[in-house]
């Protein structure tokens, strides 16, 4: 197992303590490790999901993507939509 030290402010010491206390860990190493481990699904996780990449090539075949010439003209449909 690897040891990491960390140095956290202030607020970032009161959101692992208030995780901890939500979630009943007995450490904040946990807590830690428990923040760890959710991001690292969501951020891997949909990347990774065989249904997340059969939807966006169901949407492809699809047609509701829509292609813009030019990032002015996306611009222009998301400002003034």
């Amino acid at each position: 197992m690897t040891q990491v030290v960390v140095t956290l402010n202030k607020e970032l010491d009161k959101v692992v303590g208030i995780i901890k206390s939500m979630y009943g860990f007995s450490s904040k190493n946990k807590a830690i490790q428990f923040i760890i481990r959710r991001e690292a699904e969501e951020l891997l996780e949909k990347e990774l999901r065989p249904e997340f990449v059969q939807r966006i090539l169901r949407l492809e075949r699809t047609g509701r993507f829509k292609k813009y010439a030019s990032l002015d003209e996306l611009r222009d449909e998301v400002e003034y939509a």
